[in-house]
């Protein structure tokens, strides 16, 4: 792909959703749980609103720098070293997470249908589909990913509102859950959830128009708040146990509460089905932006070549986790941590010191 291939606000909008339903396939509602208690709800709507603010001073530092992504603005800022040791930072984010969710939800299959089947098998049937979707370039994933965006988010609404006739909304409470330090200061990293954030940085100059990016980013954080909000909400109102556990994917349990009548009492395998193309879909985003990245670092003609050694990477790294402890292990204690850093503090800085630095330009060329 030597041209930028350009997509539009459905597009985009569409992939956005599929990032953010990822993240509710593979349980990131339950990390948050897991530290803010029956607060968890209260926590993602303040963490939603700060995401809001932060996405709109983003998409204002973005504004100068037209067709533009961070490695652009870091090289603007401080040259090729900058933009290299942000690309490989960004490498890392965009390799490491989807490894997880690819081993994390491998695993979960394995656990509950195909006892007897090798992971590496089920890893495989994962890559391969990937890998030929990903060669086709990001016009053809986002097509694909409009397409089954609909169905995914039907999925997932549909299994709230069948859970609904279970709540106890007494499990919402005490409503600050461990505590009001625990809920607005102390997890703060919960922002981690809103990973959208990231690739807000990076899908910019492949829109077909710069002048609904911010609408678009703005869209794509509250979509994000209320899935989470909702999710989170589910979870504690129809499972008691749900803040000591999460060694099950949390939407296969609600699944199991769903019957139409005799004729179909276990539809589980159906939505299982349903989230697979939802993660294939996504792995194949993440594929596309790393082999974007590298290619804006080193020469090659087509980042199609790079698709290849990037599958074999990610299908590595999703079998270097030695089991579930330590993959849950790298998500809460590390890439928690990493993704704020990066996303919400490093990344902000550059675009905010070359909006200055844009601006004293800008500001010196007119007086000259």
């Amino acid at each position: 792909m030597n041209t930028v291939e350009k997509i539009g606000k459905a597009e985009v909008i569409a992939l956005y959703i599929i990032i953010i339903s990822n993240n509710i396939i593979i349980n990131i509602p339950t990390i948050i749980v897991d530290f803010t208690g029956t607060g968890a709800w209260l926590n993602i709507i303040y963490l939603t609103l700060i995401c809001l603010v932060f996405t709109i001073i983003v998409c204002k530092l973005f504004k100068p720098f037209v067709n533009l992504d961070i490695l652009d603005v870091s090289e603007f800022l401080g040259g090729k070293i900058l933009k290299y040791i942000i690309a490989i930072c960004y490498f890392i984010l965009f390799m490491v997470f989807p490894a997880a969710c690819l081993r994390y939800f491998a695993d979960n299959l394995q656990n509950i249908y195909y006892d007897n089947s090798p992971l590496i098998f089920l890893l495989l049937l994962f890559i391969i589909p990937v890998t030929i979707s990903s060669k086709a370039g990001l016009k053809a994933i986002s097509s694909t990913n409009l397409i089954l965006v609909p169905i995914t988010v039907f999925s997932i609404l549909a299994l709230f509102i069948v859970a609904s006739k279970d709540f106890v909304w007494q499990r919402l409470f005490p409503v600050f859950g461990y505590g009001i330090k625990e809920t607005f200061f102390n997890n703060i990293p919960n922002i981690f959830a809103f990973n959208v954030v990231a690739y807000l940085y990076f899908l910019k100059p492949f829109l077909k128009s710069e002048t609904y990016y911010k609408k678009i980013s703005i869209i794509a954080v509250i979509i994000c708040g209320l899935y989470l909000l909702c999710s989170t909400a589910t979870l504690l109102m129809s499972f008691a146990f749900i803040t000591q556990t999460d060694e099950t994917l949390s939407l296969y349990l609600l699944t199991r509460l769903i019957s139409l009548g005799k004729f179909l009492q276990r539809v589980d395998a159906l939505f299982i089905f349903v989230w697979i193309l939802a993660i294939l879909s996504f792995l194949s985003l993440n594929i596309f932006i790393i082999s974007h990245i590298i290619k804006k670092c080193i020469n090659v003609k087509s980042s199609s070549e790079l698709v290849f050694p990037i599958s074999a990477i990610l299908f590595s790294t999703a079998l270097s986790f030695k089991n579930m402890a330590s993959l849950k292990f790298v998500v809460r204690n590390i890439y928690r941590y990493y993704n704020c850093i990066l996303v919400f503090i490093v990344s902000f800085l550059i675009l905010l010191l070359a909006y200055m630095k844009k601006k004293k330009a800008t500001l010196t060329n007119k007086n000259n």
